[in-house]
């Protein structure tokens, strides 16, 4: 699926966003309040990000997210490790 959502350039500019790395930071942003919902599991925000985990740990700091790591967190984790 492929969602648009169409912003003003001074917004974008305000953001300090702009072309590809725009499309980039909404993406990684939409996916950051799923997972701060808890709609989607860390691993799955950082397969869906693209974001290897370090950088995906930094950006979530920058972003004042903390971990939202249980043990189901963990099973799927492990699922995708083997």
């Amino acid at each position: 699926m492929v969602l648009r959502v169409d912003l003003p350039d001074d917004a974008l500019t305000a953001a300090g966003l702009t072309g590809k790395e725009a499309d980039r930071e909404a993406r990684f942003l939409l996916l950051l309040e799923l997972y701060r919902e808890g709609k989607l599991s860390l691993g799955r925000l950082g397969e869906l990000s693209g974001y290897a985990q370090a950088e995906l740990m930094a950006r979530m700091r920058k972003h004042g997210t903390c971990l939202n790591y249980d043990a189901e967190d963990l099973a799927e984790d492990r699922q995708a490790l083997r």
